[in-house]
């Protein structure tokens, strides 16, 4: 993603040139002077103010939103059965380095199948970082405060992009807020995957610098930009294949408004290109290749989501947003998006200043823009997929028609593009303040900041699962089950939730065992599944659980052939195991062994 910058003029022949302004970020030379004479201290504080005071903002609003999170960090983790996936990865990342296994293959979920780490949302790069602070304090609150810190990183990021951007501090503090803070994040903020946006920020800017300020080395430039994507497909492959769309859009329409300046610096582009592919590959290359070719493989990758921005969307509120109508929030029930994912909201005041600001460059004879226009309109054109939706009525197909038929695009979210949405929002309102001085600057702050009111979120985050395990999981009694054991827990249901529950106790146990079951990304006979296929027995077991009736010699029979191939050596039956009796009582028949009370469970050791 890049673009003409506001300090860039017009040659007699109509041609934009870079002009020295265009690195007015390099210095705060854009942020207004400190009175004429201040005192040492209060000159320090000036100086430093827009380096230090929008990140401890952005902190301290973090803090608000995910306060219930942070009053008993340990209790449980934000983002529900989706927060555990990204617990369980974390505590196997820190197992893995710590006894040397491959990371990128476990066989401690899914067992005796295992899993593809990198088919999952395991935030790798992330995990890795974190292993120190994983195994000092757990990976349920490690999770929790990374999920706490990813949108104070994701606006800091966009915050100093901005800035350096535009040349002014104010308006990019505002303007990032909504980047991090906004309504992407208010339905996205339990995926970490996706809210750890420092992405989108830093292409913007290394794409700014490598297609037209092009001041430093192509080499180092590219280096840089090349650890970026590197580091980002080893946290979500999914922001970059959103990023690198919307990137190749705006780098064709850069090129179309400013023809005379492309064969100049072409070539400066296609080094820093090629270097950032050579580093990505270097940094990425061997978990992707074992993403596709290794052991777990998703042949045939992820399904088609159904997953759509309505148009609507953008300007009728869903219930993320604090100041949606009874209408709205009925009316968004009937949009391709889910709950979570209607985060394309804008609302008509800001969609109105937005447009208010564009009109006013291009009044202006900026071309910038015309470039954001053209970019954030086909932006806006994949979001929606394909077909169109207005208003929960469909209208025609969309560019996602030709784009999905690309390899491994079928399966991208398109309602997810409202990140690079947001992003865009967030520059053109950085970049229409960066143009006000005195009175003029008031007002523009004033009508920005009461168009974001509207995208208000409704409440703080508090889905949150609850970490709380028996006893047998959290004290020296699990040591009745040897390491790498397989293991069967109840009770156990093939649905997100009670699957990730079973997977948060074993987390306690530092995976002491391998699961049977599971909830993740897994291969079913090369299709994608979202919880582990289970054996006869244990889906046996689940309906005794649920009926309380005991099975007949013939369910008995044709489901004991499965216990051997699991390959299952304990069930371990909880407290919270409807039915117990009965199925402790079945499992015994079974498998022929001899349960027994470890603790507040019962023990079923199969010989």
């Amino acid at each position: 993603m890049a673009l003409a910058g506001p300090s860039t003029k017009t040659d007699d022949e109509g041609v934009v040139t870079v002009d020295d302004a265009l690195t007015a970020g390099d210095s705060p030379a854009g942020i207004e002077s400190p009175p004429a004479e201040p005192s040492v201290w209060m000159g320090r504080l000036w100086r430093w103010a827009p380096y230090v005071v929008p990140p401890l903002l952005y902190a301290l609003l973090a803090t608000y939103l995910f306060s219930r999170f942070l009053a008993h960090p340990s209790r449980g983790v934000p983002g529900g059965a989706d927060g555990v996936i990204y617990a369980w990865y974390f505590e196997w990342v820190e197992q893995a380095f710590l006894h040397l296994h491959n990371p990128l293959f476990s066989d401690a979920l899914n067992s005796p199948v295992g899993v593809n780490v990198m088919w999952n949302t395991a935030v790798f790069a992330l995990a890795v970082v974190c292993i120190p602070l994983t195994a000092l304090i757990g990976a349920g609150p490690t999770v929790g405060l990374m999920m706490v810190l990813a949108p104070v990183a994701s606006a800091t990021t966009a915050y100093f992009v901005l800035r350096r951007l535009t040349g002014r501090s104010l308006g990019a503090a505002i303007a990032a807020t909504l980047y991090g803070f906004g309504p992407y994040f208010a339905g996205q903020n339990g995926h970490l995957h996706l809210t750890f946006a420092v992405f989108p920020p830093l292409l913007l800017l290394l794409g700014h610098e490598l297609l037209v300020v092009q001041r430093r080395s192509p080499l180092r430039t590219g280096v840089l930009l090349g650890l970026a994507v590197g580091g980002q497909l080893l946290l979500s492959e999914e922001v970059v294949v959103l990023a690198a769309l919307v990137a190749v859009v705006a780098t064709g329409a850069l090129a179309a408004l400013h023809p005379h300046e492309v064969a100049r610096r072409v070539r400066h582009s296609a080094i820093g290109l090629g270097v950032a592919g050579m580093t990505a590959l270097v940094v990425a290359g061997i978990p992707l290749a074992y993403q596709f070719f290794g052991k777990g493989a998703l042949a045939n990758g992820v399904p088609p989501s159904g997953q759509r921005l309505d148009l609507a969307g953008i300007v009728r509120p869903s219930g993320l947003m604090h100041y949606a109508s009874h209408d709205d929030i009925a009316a968004n029930y009937a949009f391709p998006a889910n709950g979570v994912e209607n985060t394309g909201y804008l609302g008509w005041p800001l969609v109105v200043v937005c447009l208010g600001i564009c009109a006013w460059l291009i009044v202006r004879r900026e071309r910038f823009a015309y470039w954001w226009l053209i970019t954030i309109v086909v932006t806006i054109g994949l979001s929606v997929g394909t077909p169109i939706d207005v208003n929960g009525h469909r209208v025609g197909s969309g560019p996602w028609t030709f784009l999905r038929k690309l390899p491994l695009l079928d399966g991208t979210v398109v309602v997810r593009f409202t990140l690079i949405t947001t992003l865009l929002v967030a520059l053109i309102l950085a970049w229409g303040l960066a143009r006000l001085r005195g009175r003029a600057l008031a007002v523009g702050v004033a009508i920005v900041v009461a168009a974001l009111i509207p995208l208000r979120p409704a409440h703080r985050y508090s889905a949150i699962l609850d970490f709380t395990a028996p006893r047998f999981f959290t004290t020296s009694a699990v040591r009745a089950i040897p390491h790498g054991s397989r293991v069967y827990v109840l009770p156990y249901l093939s649905r997100p939730q009670p699957a990730a529950r079973v997977m948060s106790w074993q987390i306690k146990t530092h995976l002491r065992f391998d699961l049977i079951g599971g909830y993740s990304v897994f291969n079913d006979r090369d299709t994608m599944a979202y919880n582990a296929p289970l054996p006869r027995f244990a889906h046996l077991l689940n309906d005794v659980g649920a009926s309380g009736t005991s099975p007949t010699a013939a369910d008995l029979a044709a489901a004991r052939a499965s216990v051997g191939a699991s390959g299952v050596r304990f069930i371990v039956i909880t407290e919270q195991q409807p039915n117990a009796a009965a199925v402790t009582r079945t499992a015994a028949q079974l498998t022929g062994c001899r349960p027994r009370v470890v603790s507040d469970v019962t023990l079923c050791e199969v010989g």
